[in-house]
């Protein structure tokens, strides 16, 4: 039992002094009981798991069995524990004082254990240890884990991001070649179409331009691009080389409506993507 109060005192880091004025029992009791050389009454055993914050529980039930196995041996040491049991006069206050305990505070226990008491007994001592180290690590946690507490940020005030800088938009676009007017900067593709072939239609839009334009790829020189809006406009090109060509600007009100055709060479058939209505898109 004395290792369980050694190692109990070394958690509450308290000394012989601090326990007595805690526990109204007298500083030489205290480093009797810590040091072996008496056994414990029960009461000041939970006296000392209640100042370390231990379930007191499993300590009372090793010191009924120790105190067991002290009566089953008899002798001595059992009439000393009785001694111990009824230690005391009253303090001022009605709590036991050890100061006035009989005797000259009884005999240490002599002679070698039993090795199945010594296991039981290690067993006994590491299992409070481990329960000490538990309560003591899960309480430095909690008390980490409150003084690293920090206010939560104030969320910031959206910022609105300016779009790409273009050389024209709307209107003042028509007729632009869209590269030069940097309107590809934030262009998408919104409609798609083809001709047998391979031949891809694209139209492609500028929310920054306000502007869109049609782009066929895949296909043949003399074919070519047609981009329409709504307001009646159109802006054409033809594939003078190579297999791709795209169309001036147009403009693409956010209320109105555009989409791009395409024909092959000495065909009068063209195909045509879906109408793309920008203010339906958002």
């Amino acid at each position: 039992m004395a290792s369980e109060l050694l190692a109990l005192k070394k958690a509450s880091g308290l000394s012989f002094a601090q326990l007595s004025q805690k526990t109204h029992y007298a500083k030489s009791s205290w480093e009797r009981w810590v040091n072996g050389k008496q056994f414990p009454p029960r009461h000041a055993v939970e006296s000392l798991a209640g100042l370390c914050g231990t379930p007191s529980a499993q300590l009372l039930d090793l010191w009924d069995r120790a105190q067991a196995e002290r009566e089953a041996g008899g002798g001595p040491e059992a009439e000393a524990e009785g001694a111990e049991g009824a230690e005391g006069a009253s303090d001022s206050d009605g709590a036991p004082d050890a100061d006035a305990e009989p005797g000259a505070g009884g005999a240490p226990e002599t002679g070698g254990s039993p090795p199945r008491r010594r296991r039981s007994r290690f067993l006994r001592i590491a299992a409070v240890l481990g329960l000490i180290l538990v309560v003591g690590g899960g309480l430095a946690a909690y008390s980490l884990g409150l003084v690293g507490e920090s206010p939560s940020p104030r969320p910031s005030a959206s910022v609105k991001v300016a779009g790409p800088e273009t050389g024209c938009k709307g209107a003042g676009c028509e007729g632009k070649d869209p590269k030069k007017m940097n309107c590809g900067a934030d262009a998408v593709t919104v409609r798609t179409g083809s001709i047998p072939k391979d031949l891809v239609i694209e139209l492609r839009y500028s929310r920054a331009c306000q502007a869109a334009w049609g782009r066929i790829s895949f296909a043949e020189i003399g074919a070519t691009v047609v981009v329409n809006n709504s307001d009646g406009a159109a802006q054409a090109d033809v594939v003078h080389y190579d297999r791709d060509v795209y169309s001036p600007l147009i403009a693409a009100p956010d209320d109105g409506s555009v989409w791009v055709c395409a024909a092959l060479p000495k065909d009068k058939a063209r195909s045509c993507t879906g109408r793309f209505i920008p203010s339906q898109e958002d």
